[in-house]
């Protein structure tokens, strides 16, 4: 599990310096057929330069959930730019929403370096871990 973590955030570090975000989040789906699935989040942009704006659909969790089947497993990860530190990762309300409407069994997120969180979405609660 430790491992997706952490597989999550190296989907999110960006391939290029061009990126100037203060972080980047990565998401990686399990899905119940054993498919994995995964993108980080990112700039979606409108059609025109004169209407540039970013998208809800830019979220990470969000561009996995499309790829998902019902059920599954989630792994989100953040990592900030400033020193690649792991960060709080636990998904926008609206990103919530979209989880819940899949049928996700759960969500692992990253809290940082030390610890990370697991969301059940049918009770709606989470649970805190130590990694050490």
């Amino acid at each position: 599990m430790l491992d997706l973590l952490l597989f999550a955030a190296k989907i999110a570090c960006p391939d290029d310096s061009n990126d100037d975000r203060n972080f980047w989040l990565g998401c990686v789906g399990l899905r119940k057929d054993g498919a994995m699935v995964f993108s980080k989040n990112g700039a979606v942009f409108s059609t025109t330069v004169e209407d540039y704006r970013l998208l809800p659909g830019s979220h990470a969790e969000g561009r996995v959930l499309r790829k998902m089947d019902w059920g599954g497993v989630l792994y989100v990860a953040r990592v900030t730019r400033k020193d690649r530190s792991l960060a709080m990762a636990r998904p926008c309300p609206m990103c919530m929403i979209k989880i819940k409407a899949k049928g996700i069994k759960k969500v692992f997120y990253t809290i940082n370096q030390n610890q990370f969180g697991v969301y059940c979405p049918s009770s709606d609660k989470d649970r805190i871990y130590n990694v050490r």
